[in-house]
């Protein structure tokens, strides 16, 4: 049997409370009780509630980008599968959105930039432009291959991850309700066919 990873379950217990009870409410106690481990085990291992909310922001960002450039990864470029491979692609890329891992990333953002403005570059380095660099060189090889009108990269990759998630954040009152998958699927195949009508070659 591999040994526990007490860093990792600590790490697992953290984001969910960070992202409900925010900054100020969320204990170390309660960490440490869904952790299943002592509360000096926690600071043995981050120190404190600051760097262990830290690293949670930073843990929860890395999970999210891994997801996010695995689904850039796999796009088929091929001519006959380009244009499904990006309907698919919006669909991997909005279903990291919903997860709860970006949902408690998304909330302890909001909740605690006020206090901590650095979490937002924290984010952006980890998850956001990593992310968006991956999807602006495969907007680039799209429109080397002629298939869409690509001037700017950076830009086709931002609006195509704005798009393809434009309509969910009301249809699942900002990722506290489900849907159903013909919702979600119709929701993100829109976004994608708005940004087709803009982009693709004719």
């Amino acid at each position: 049997m591999a040994p526990r990873n007490r860093r990792r379950d600590i790490l697992d217990a953290a984001a969910p409370i960070f992202g409900e009870d925010g900054y100020e409410r969320a204990s170390i106690d309660a960490i440490a009780s869904r952790a299943g481990v002592s509360k000096p085990t926690v600071y043995s291992h981050f120190g404190g509630k600051d760097q262990l909310f830290r690293e949670s922001v930073a843990d929860s960002a890395q999970q999210q980008n891994e997801a996010s450039l695995g689904a850039i990864l796999a796009m088929d470029l091929t001519p006959d599968g380009w244009r499904e491979s990006l309907y698919q692609l919006g669909l991997a890329l909005a279903d990291c959105s919903l997860s709860p891992c970006s949902v408690f990333l998304d909330r302890m953002i909001v909740a605690e930039i006020g206090r901590d403005p650095d979490i937002f570059e924290l984010v952006q380095t980890r998850a956001v432009r990593p992310v968006h660099e991956a999807l602006a060189g495969r907007m680039a090889m799209l429109g080397n291959a002629g298939y869409l009108h690509i001037g700017e990269p950076g830009t086709a990759a931002r609006q195509f991850v704005v798009l393809a998630n434009a309509e969910l954040p009301e249809l699942t009152v900002l990722g506290t309700q489900r849907i159903s998958a013909e919702d979600f699927e119709a929701a993100v195949r829109a976004g994608v066919d708005t940004f087709l009508r803009a982009y693709a070659v004719v």
